[in-house]
């Protein structure tokens, strides 16, 4: 394989590992038993900011192979392929069932958990807000961690600035993330109702991944034709 497969193929499998350690991390405080809140919130932050390292890979490779010479089709076409891995995973988590259930208990014996419960929840009605402000948090830490890339092999001459500017962006969907999400979900876990809301968790992830993804494949699509 050349250079720039194997940048490619490690990419995308760090996009959608960063992305789905980030969401799974909430369904492992779900499985929490009665008494054991802040046991399951430290350990699951283990694994949780861990998952930190693959958007770091990502990034370093897609920078790699900037510096490399990778035009923006190939850039583009990555992210597009990373985005729609991560919303592919997504959507076998809002489908819940056995392969759910298995995966968390796995990860909660790897974090050294004491046994709990995730009972795939038979209530499906998604909570509008949840949804909304999930994907409007989610989608603006995805741009503000790829668009950067994206741009800095359209404008090299401002890569540097690009690179603050997305940083800006990130913070942004972080704080909506911090205020509009993470607080709902942690009364949630506080009051026992937290599987209940993971579907719409996990749905609007796959909105603001599968939006991100398709963003891309449109801007893939216009430097290919030009």
């Amino acid at each position: 394989m050349t250079l720039f497969q194997l940048t490619a193929f490690f990419s995308v499998g760090a996009m959608m590992a960063s992305f789905l350690v980030e969401s799974s991390s909430w369904w492992i405080k779900a499985a929490c038993p009665t008494g054991k809140i802040g046991l399951y919130v430290s350990r699951s932050n283990i694994y949780l900011y861990f998952g930190r390292f693959f958007t770091l890979a990502y990034s370093a490779l897609i920078a790699l192979s900037i510096e490399k010479g990778s035009q923006a089709n190939f850039v583009s076409l990555i992210l597009a392929l990373g985005f729609l891995a991560a919303f592919s995973t997504h959507i076998l988590l809002l489908l819940g069932g056995k392969p759910t259930e298995i995966t968390v208990r796995l990860l909660s014996r790897t974090l050294r958990l004491p046994s709990g419960d995730l009972q795939p929840s038979a209530h499906r009605k998604f909570d509008r807000k949840i949804v909304v402000h999930t994907a409007t948090a989610s989608f603006c830490f995805s741009i503000g961690i790829t668009l950067p890339l994206l741009l800095a092999v359209m404008i090299p001459q401002y890569r540097m600035s690009l690179t603050y500017a997305g940083q800006i962006v990130n913070a942004v969907g972080t704080i909506l993330l911090l205020f509009m999400v993470d607080q709902r979900l942690f009364k949630s876990l506080d009051e026992g109702t937290l599987q209940h809301d993971l579907p719409s968790y996990s749905l609007g992830r796959a909105v603001a991944l599968g939006l991100a993804s398709a963003i891309c494949f449109l801007i893939f699509i216009a430097v290919q034709h030009n």
